[in-house]
């Protein structure tokens, strides 16, 4: 009696090249097609992704440093991708914002991204990731349209908790499959799937509801904050839409400029956390949070957390 024959896996780590190295090869062989950036230069990189792929569709589990992406035109019409990954987010945070959707990601989320459009995202702090990757047709005929899906996300809740607990589940014992057999566990994931977003209307029109424009700021924002000309203005010129528009959509708050800059400041303190684990400079890490001012910047970080960026890297260190 033959064994089963089981679908290929493949593993990629930057553990086989040097550290200096690791980024270079992670950009230029995992994601290629994508403009790949390290949100902290100072801070040394590692990744790994195992990949089970068969013709219903692949798997991916992703462990990497935190790192942002953007698929631009010349992307997508350099490689033809039209498959749609659906990602669910085991550890950290990240972004996400393709089209008019956008959110900010955290652990039990569930988020789109299709390669057949323009696009971005990233990981804000190290993270984990599982994600299954369907063709475009499948997924219309499951699901809907992709465009429709593309950069929006479901917040964690119980029924979140039930399609991770069978995707994570479906990735551990995947590469003991056949082909046969992923199919059959790739539609079941799709019909859970399904259930969760049963009743829910994508939007058509085109138009962005208050609510939906926020999200979409907010992962806006987290994609360009190592601009130091980074603001209200140039926020509201990138997502096309008039300053009273956008204002309106965060008025129930502290306000654009506000949000901004709290933005800058939580990730310059998850910087600091990382790098009294690594190794870097303070300096280095305000620049990348777009602040330009040292004195503006350790007032602005006293004023949010209680102590300066130096007094709090010895606090973690301590």
């Amino acid at each position: 009696m033959s064994a089963k024959k089981t679908i290929p896996i493949f593993f990629r780590t930057t553990d086989s090249v040097g550290p200096k190295d690791a980024f270079d090869y992670w950009r230029s062989t995992v994601m290629a097609g994508t403009e790949l950036a390290q949100l902290d230069s100072d801070q040394p990189f590692s990744a790994s992704r195992k990949v089970a792929a068969s013709r219903h569709g692949s798997v991916f589990h992703t462990i990497s440093r935190p790192y942002s992406l953007e698929r631009k035109p010349h992307h997508v019409r350099g490689d033809g991708r039209e498959d749609m990954g659906i990602m669910l987010i085991m550890k950290g945070r990240g972004y996400i914002e393709q089209g008019n959707n956008g959110a900010l990601l955290g652990a039990g989320d569930i988020s789109f991204q299709t390669w057949g459009r323009p696009g971005g995202g990233g990981g804000l702090t190290d993270f984990e990731e599982i994600r299954l990757a369907v063709p475009r047709a499948t997924f219309l005929a499951h699901i809907g349209n992709v465009d429709d899906f593309a950069g929006r996300k479901f917040a964690a809740g119980p029924l979140n908790d039930l399609f991770a607990a069978y995707l994570r589940a479906f990735a551990g014992s995947v590469e003991a499959m056949s082909d046969a057999e992923t199919g059959i566990a790739v539609e079941s994931a799709l019909h859970l799937l399904r259930g969760i977003i049963n009743g829910q209307n994508a939007r058509g029109d085109g138009d962005l509801s208050a609510n939906a424009l926020r999200s979409l700021a907010l992962a806006r924002i987290e994609h360009r904050l190592h601009d130091p000309d980074f603001g209200p203005d140039a926020l509201a010129a990138d997502l096309r839409v008039s300053r009273s528009r956008l204002y309106a959509a965060f008025s129930g708050g502290e306000g654009i400029a506000a949000t901004i800059r709290d933005a800058r400041l939580d990730r310059a303190h998850d910087r600091i956390v990382m790098m009294q684990k690594a190794g870097g400079r303070i300096g280095s890490i305000m620049a990348g949070c777009g602040f330009t001012d040292p004195a503006a910047f350790s007032r602005a970080f006293r004023q949010r957390f209680g102590l300066s960026p130096r007094d709090f890297l010895a606090q973690c260190a301590g």
